[in-house]
């Protein structure tokens, strides 16, 4: 099997979180190889949440390559269960995100969003992913570079658009709630409670999956 390496992203004031978080990575019945960590506080620069993708810069080999967030804890079969839907998918998979509905809507209130922490009974296809909770092979998509794209804060997007441009598939896989867990961070510390209220470039980016996929 191909080698299972995590990527996340951390910033000062997360420092328990990101450990309670690799915590429950390394209990998994697949233990990960590596966890490539980018603490955004002591790096020389700053790439707030596109540092999870910074580990595909670290690899010379295809590997199953898991993007994860500091505020989550994960199940112990999270990977062994998300390998097995890469196998049998044969692309990248997800257990949040989001099925655009159209052109020029609001990127949060405008399309239909599917959350990590809740139930959903069967697996779909995704226009934009939750990249905390996120994987493939990078034999099938190996977006190197990433970590430094101008966007920022917007991780989901900046990923997915790539992934649009290469036509590949996203599918969210069917879960039930409580499997993935949050911490207890105050919304107001989170990406989505900085940015929902100003959020015209993320449906700029939406726009332009929606285009890739449905239009051009």
């Amino acid at each position: 099997m191909h080698k299972v390496i995590i990527g996340m992203a951390t910033m000062k004031g997360r420092e328990r979180n990101v450990i309670e978080a690799r915590k429950s990575l390394l209990n998994n019945t697949v233990i990960p190889n590596s966890i490539i960590t980018y603490d955004n506080s002591i790096m020389p620069i700053d790439l707030t949440d596109n540092g999870k993708f910074y580990g595909l810069s670290c690899i010379n080999e295809p590997v199953y390559y898991f993007s994860c967030d500091d505020d989550l804890i994960y199940p112990p079969d999270y990977i062994e269960r998300t390998i097995q839907a890469i196998d049998k998918h044969g692309c990248i998979v997800s257990y949040h995100g989001r099925v655009l509905k159209g052109i020029g809507l609001n990127y949060y209130k405008g399309h239909r969003a599917y959350a990590c922490l809740h139930t959903v009974p069967k697996d779909f296809e995704l226009d934009v992913c939750g990249t905390g909770v996120t994987a493939f092979r990078t034999d099938y998509f190996n977006p190197v570079g990433l970590h430094e794209a101008k966007d920022q804060k917007m991780s989901d997007l900046v990923f997915s658009f790539e992934a649009a441009k290469h036509g590949k598939k996203i599918m969210h896989l069917a879960h039930n709630g409580g499997w993935i867990k949050y911490q207890d961070i105050p919304i107001e510390k989170t990406i989505y409670g900085m940015e929902h209220k100003k959020c015209e470039r993320q449906g700029q980016l939406a726009d332009e999956i929606y285009r890739l996929k449905y239009i051009d």
